[in-house]
């Protein structure tokens, strides 16, 4: 979609890493946690439930073709309530994210009986946990979407980073000028460069790029149909699929039952969308902008007919001329009758 994108970075410690060396279908379910944490963050921002857009990358390697899982998570901006409506929420991860982020790895884990509860302590009690979560990374043009995305699903190596010398029978690999090694260099045997690449060769027909909600594909079959998502959908894609009007505002998302991130939220939800949004708008939603007293929420409505029904009446109340009541005088003791 032709909307502004954000890139989250989900990072694990290395404690954590040999698991997805020996299982490396892990990394899907991992995916799907992302997805569900990212939809609850959204969600808790705008005050209610969101369908929100995400692709999905993972990576199992750094330079030098280290093992080093991570996730590229291409995000939209926000997410469509339940009739379809677009909520834009240009906001990044932030400290409640990552406590989320960390609980629900760690309960995954602790539910595949990958790790048990003493280490599980362990890792709660580190003052760095090693799990982090980047996202200062905004997209606003299809140009830096697609760079993004041939960055994403690129090799562990490159032919212009390695030479090979068969006389000693090893290989040099030189680390990009521009990177965080600085152009730095590594000599390996022959063998053990072999074995640095085999390690990052997924299992047969197993997607490593995975889409989730609004670019999932079993909902991008209803874009011709929901015009709220159409509208936004990219010019090029509108005209090879003329619009079939809108056939009601059912929402289908990819199933997160199974993984879905533990009930953490639940802990900061009242303080956390008030939050938010101040954080964004600039303004707190919960101070009267008249009296300048503490508002609290009474209900949410978002049927289009009742919300139809208050416009109709406060703009009725704009057009009736207001009654005008003056005070009179108390009435005179001498023109009262006897």
């Amino acid at each position: 979609m032709d909307l502004p994108h954000r890139q989250f970075v989900f990072t694990i410690p290395k404690i954590l890493r040999p698991y997805f060396r020996s299982d490396k279908r892990l990394f899907g379910e991992v995916s799907k946690l992302i997805f569900s944490l990212l939809s609850e963050f959204f969600s808790l921002a705008a005050g209610q439930e969101l369908l929100c857009a995400c692709v999905v990358s993972y990576q199992s390697f750094g330079e030098f073709a280290r093992f080093h899982p991570h996730w590229h998570v291409l995000v939209l901006e926000g997410g469509f309530t339940r009739y379809d409506r677009f909520v834009y929420l240009p906001i990044g991860a932030d400290d409640g994210m990552l406590k989320v982020w960390q609980a629900a790895i760690l309960s995954l884990f602790l539910r595949k009986e990958l790790i048990g509860q003493t280490r599980v302590n362990m890792l709660k009690d580190w003052k760095h946990s090693g799990f982090s979560i980047e996202s200062e990374t905004r997209l606003f043009s299809k140009a830096e979407r697609e760079a993004l995305g041939q960055y994403v699903v690129r090799g562990p190596t490159c032919a212009e980073k390695i030479h090979y010398d068969p006389v000693s029978d090893t290989v040099t690999w030189t680390a990009s000028p521009e990177g965080f090694y600085k152009g730095k260099s590594e000599i390996f045997k022959g063998f053990e460069f072999v074995d640095q690449l085999v390690v990052h060769v997924p299992p047969r027909r197993v997607q490593l790029v995975r889409r989730y909600g609004v670019y999932a594909g079993k909902v991008r079959k209803q874009w011709q149909e929901r015009p709220g998502i159409y509208r936004l959908a990219p010019e090029n894609w509108q005209k090879a699929h003329p619009n079939k009007g809108p056939t009601g505002a059912t929402i289908l998302s990819e199933d997160t039952s199974s993984t879905e991130a533990p009930d953490i939220w639940s802990k900061i939800r009242k303080q956390s969308w008030a939050r938010l949004l101040k954080k964004v708008y600039e303004v707190d939603p919960f101070v009267c902008p008249k009296c300048q007293g503490t508002m609290a929420v009474v209900a949410i409505i978002e049927d289009p007919k009742e919300l139809g029904k208050i416009i109709e009446w406060a703009n009725q109340q704009e057009k009736e001329p207001r009654l005008t009541l003056c005070a009179r005088a108390p009435p005179e003791l001498a023109l009262a009758t006897v």
